[in-house]
Order: structure tokens, then sequence, then C-alpha cells
């Protein structure tokens, strides 16, 4: 039976097929109020009472995470987003389009951290998703232990993950991937620094975090150093990471570290397959981005590789080089084009994606299911009084989201589909967080607080997800790479689970593709995984429209037979009815 069990697990499960929707174009709908996750993010304080006495209260008002998983093992995907001068917020996934706020008694609300970059990793893999958390004051990082039901202990210095140096931490996005490939999550803390704040200007905190793996599960080392990964061994003088990421970019499968970072310091470093890294951005023809913030990766043209957009700051004026104090770049974003061999190009005014003003989170994702990747970003600064005439340009921005005309081409759209939100946004993810078939986005304003836009109408095309799992559990398996054949000897989609997007958030580790024209008789031709041990898994004639779950469990396991995919869709959704009778039950009693 337990063997028979493994088995179950270890294939693809088909869910409920949804009807085809009305052939019409996306249109995003703020539904934030209505699905319960309006908050604050902060109340902005004004120098001299800055959370950090220096830069005008600039770090403060750079901040404002988010992350998506399921905690609670109900199927959904669940919502966790930081604060400043305030316990965070855990919103759990009722499934009917709203969310219950329940950080009450999750261990969660008795910390009040400052925090900013998110995400949920499972980094015991003991089948539920703990927390790290990285914030702008204290004395350390945070990470949180899942105990199976939701309920988090901090166990951050214990497990070797604090970072703890005695000195203040400025902490922004933390990456997740398993760079050593023994699958166990690792981290990556990345650390925008400014030496006026420091206390020992020396020391950084963006840090290479090594999972024990196996012999001590969930518990880390500091590698940084030993592995070659230190930004200062490349620029002496401080860490200016924004956006870290753990991302095979040369297709070897090792993934890779590329770091977003400010003034001039983006890198990558290609894993040498032995624990170590060896960096080299300029031969690569990356890091021209003068203002590294946001960082995204996908395959945007369709020629099976990874490409990385980074977001700047745009200003064809520039009348920052004769401004004192005013140091930071002007040419905007940068999209750099995988050609192979280690080798990118820039290929940001040929997209049409530079301008976009003062750019932070951004994202590769398929919004209209046509079966290319568009791309949003979020954007806008939103300092005090006292640098007025140095944010003034870019004060009310709109987002930005660049529709790919199928050729690599784009074309800003953001007005048109309904996505009009002009904060001053910092994270951004997209997830499916209603389960219909289509992106929805998340953006979190500072100091306001997120917008959820769902997405209507984008799954008037048909699509498919795939999940890779560790056997016997729902816990991602991070790096492992999803190639979609909708035709046979046709063009191929690659995805690369947890290489979304990489700041201050962290997604859904779902690989999401879009098919194009509604046609449920007409199944795709093949789904193709390779494992970060480079081990593969394929999947024929695969029906549309629904959510295919594959287990790294050896081979040797069946197709599930109907019976058992009908059975294991009504366990589910089971399980969903009694999680939202539960947390009705819980509201009406004021638990």
């Amino acid at each position: 039976m337990g063997a028979m069990l493994r088995c179950t697990l270890a294939v693809f499960l088909g869910l409920v097929t949804l009807p085809a929707a009305p052939a019409r174009a996306e249109t995003y709908v703020d539904v934030t109020a209505e699905a319960g996750l309006a908050y604050v993010q902060h109340v902005h304080n004004a120098s001299p009472d800055c959370l950090l006495f220096e830069l005008f209260c600039e770090p403060e008002r750079m901040t404002g995470g988010g992350a998506v998983g399921d905690v609670d093992g109900d199927g959904l995907a669940d919502l966790y987003v930081t604060r400043l001068e305030a316990h965070d917020l855990l919103f759990l996934n009722d499934g009917d389009g709203t969310f219950t706020e329940a950080t009450a008694g999750s261990g969660l609300d008795a910390f009040v951290l400052d925090s900013n970059g998110a995400a949920f990793a499972d980094v015991d893999l003991d089948g539920d998703l703990d927390l790290y958390l990285m914030g702008i004051t204290g004395g350390r990082f945070h990470l949180f232990i899942n105990d199976g039901s939701g309920t988090f202990t901090e166990e951050a210095v214990a497990r070797g993950a604090a970072v703890d140096t005695g000195d203040n931490h400025y902490g922004w996005s933390v990456a997740v991937g398993d760079f050593d490939r023994d699958g166990y999550p690792d981290f990556y803390t990345g650390e925008w620094r400014p030496s006026g704040l420091a206390g020992d200007p020396s020391v950084s905190h963006s840090r290479l975090l090594q999972n024990r793996g196996a012999a001590q599960p969930g518990h880390f080392d500091d590698v940084t150093v030993a592995a070659g990964v230190a930004p200062e061994s490349v620029y002496a003088e401080e860490s200016w990471v924004f956006a870290p990421a753990f991302v095979d970019l040369d297709g070897d499968g090792w993934q890779d570290l590329a770091l977003a970072s400010d003034f001039g310091t983006s890198l990558v470093f290609w894993n040498d397959g032995d624990e170590t890294f060896t960096e080299d951005t300029v031969a690569a023809g990356v890091g021209t981005d003068e203002n590294g913030m946001g960082s995204t990766f996908g395959d945007y043209d369709g020629d099976g590789d990874l490409d990385w957009f980074v977001t700047s700051i745009f200003d064809p004026d520039d009348p920052c080089p004769s401004e004192p104090g005013c140091n930071w770049g002007a040419t905007g974003n940068r999209l750099y084009q995988n050609e192979g061999n280690r080798q990118f190009s820039d290929a940001t005014d040929t997209a049409g994606v530079r301008d976009g003003d003062w750019g932070w989170g951004a994202a590769f994702f398929d919004s209209d299911n046509d079966g290319d990747l568009d791309l949003v970003m979020t954007n806008g600064v939103d300092f005090p009084a006292s640098q007025t005439t140095l944010d003034a340009p870019w004060e009310n921005d709109p987002m930005r989201f660049w529709r790919n005309d199928g050729s690599g081409g784009h074309a800003e759209e953001s007005a048109a589909v309904g996505l009009t939100d002009t904060g001053s946004g910092k994270g951004l993810l997209t997830w499916d967080y209603d389960d219909d078939g289509d992106l929805d986005l998340l953006v979190v304003n500072n100091p306001s607080g997120a917008r959820l836009y769902r997405n209507d109408g984008g799954n008037a095309n048909d699509w498919l997800r795939v999940r890779v799992v560790h056997e016997g559990t729902d816990t991602p398996v991070l790096g492992a790479r999803v190639v979609l054949q909708l035709e046979a000897e046709g063009p191929t989609q690659l995805r690369e689970i947890g290489a979304d997007a990489h700041f201050l958030v962290s997604g859904e580790a779902v690989a999401h593709f879009g098919l194009g024209v509604s046609d449920p008789t007409n199944r795709v031709a093949e789904v193709r995984v390779t494992l970060p041990d480079g081990t593969t898994r394929a999947r024929f004639s695969v029906l549309r429209n629904r959510t295919l779950v594959l287990s790294n469990a050896p081979r040797g396991c069946g197709l599930l037979g109907a019976e058992a995919v009908v059975a294991v869709a009504l366990a589910r959704a089971g399980q969903r009815a009694r999680a939202r009778r539960s947390r009705g039950l819980r509201r009406r009693v004021g638990a």
C-alpha cells in the first residue's frame, strides 16, 4: 500500500478541467478590498524621525515585500506580507476569492522585525513551508520553522541562518535555490548597505548560506568566501545587493548566482559544479545597468534559454550629475538576451522596455495565455519633502506592462489592461490565487500596502500548470526545468521552478504555460521535466486546462488511472471545503 501510494504521488495528477472562457482580452481588476487584503505597510516617518537616521529616511521608503505559498496544506496559495514598525501579516486563502488574516496564533504575531524581503521554503524537507525574513533594522535575519499546522517557531540562530555579526542589518531580498543539487534549499541574503549607516563599513551581510542537507536538514553554514560569491571581493566597497537569484543561466544543470545591485555593481557568478563559483560579469555582457534593483528571468524570445531583465532608473533629461549627492544613473532598464555559451546581448531597445522611470519589482509572465512571456514592473519613489527636487520626475508614475508581440518586441499597455496603480510600488509577484487558469498580480506599495489585481479573461486561451515536487510531499523541487511542446516537432516553452520575480518577494513555485486559442480537444504533445540531478520525466498527449504534478521519485511508477485521478481530485476538493468551513467558524467565534 505504501509503495502504491508513493507511485500515486509520483506521477502527474489531472485536476478539474475548466470550461473555455469567451474570447476576449484580459483585463486586470483591483479586488484588494473585496479579497480582504487591505492593510498598511508603514506609516511614513519624516526626517529626523527616520528608522535609520541618515539618507532622509530613504531605506525605509524602499521596502515592501511578500511571499506566496501553501502554508496550511490545503492546496491553496496563501500570502505573507512584510511591514515596518508592526508585525507582519499572514493571509490564508479561503478558496472563494477571499482571504482570512490569520497571523494571531501563528507564532508570527509576536515579532516586530521591520521586515522587508520574504521567502517560503521547506528548509528541512518535512513537507511544510518554513519562512525566511530579511529586515532593515536589528542585528540579524530570521528563520521561522513550520510545525506542519501553520504554527511557526523562530530558530535562525540555532540553525545558523541569522547572519549575526553584531552590526546592524540592511536586508533586502533573499534568494532561494539549490546550488549544490542536494535537494535542500539554500539561501543568498542580499544587503543594500550604505557606509553612512553601517557601524563597521567592512562588514557585509550579503551571504551564501548552504543547507547541511541530509546530515542536518534545515541547518546552514556561511560558505560565501569559500564559494567565491562575496560581492565585496569584486567591488571593494559596500554591498549594494537588491535582488539576488539562483538561476541556471547557461543550461548546464547547475544554478548560477545573479545579483541585481545598485550603483553599477550587478554581477553574475557561474556555478562551477563543485560548490564554487566564478565571477565573469563583463565577459558575459551583463552588469551594464547603472542602478540594478528588481530582477526577473524568462525565455521571452522562445529560443530555449533564460533571459534576464533588470529594472533601473530612467531619466532622459539626466539632471543628476551636477547635483551633489545625486549619483544614480539615468539610462533605464536592461534586458539581457541570452545568446548561449555564457554570452548575452543588450536587447533593451529592440524589445522596447527601457523606459520604466524608477523601477523596482518585475516579472516575466504569460498574461494572456498566448504562449509567449509578457513583462510587468512597478516603479516610483516617494522620498520626504527634503528630497522633493530629486524624486519629482518619478512621483505618481503608473506601472509598466509590456505585451510580447510574439517576435520579442513589446508594446506598453498598462492603462489598456487596467494596471493603473500609481503608488510607490516595490515588491511584485504573479500567482493564480483564484485557481482559474490565468495569472493575477500582487503589487506591494510603500507605504499603503498591497494591491491585488485579478486577471479577468486571460483564461480565454488554454493553459497548463506544472508542479514538480519531492517524493511523498508537496514541496517544490527548486531549479527543476519544465519544457512544454504544444505540437510534435513544434516550438517549445521553458520555465524554471523558482526563477521568476526577485525583488522582496517569492512567488508560486509553479510552471505556468499559456497554450493559445482554446481547443480542449487538442492535447499538448509533450511535457518534459529535467530535475536538478539531470534525470528527466516526460509525459505525452497531455490534456489542457489543468494542473499536473510530477515528483522526483525513482522511475517505474505508471500513469494514474481515471478512478485514481478522480479520487485525488475529490480528496483535495474535500480538504479545501473543510478548510473553508474551519476558517468561517474561526471568524464567527472571533478566534
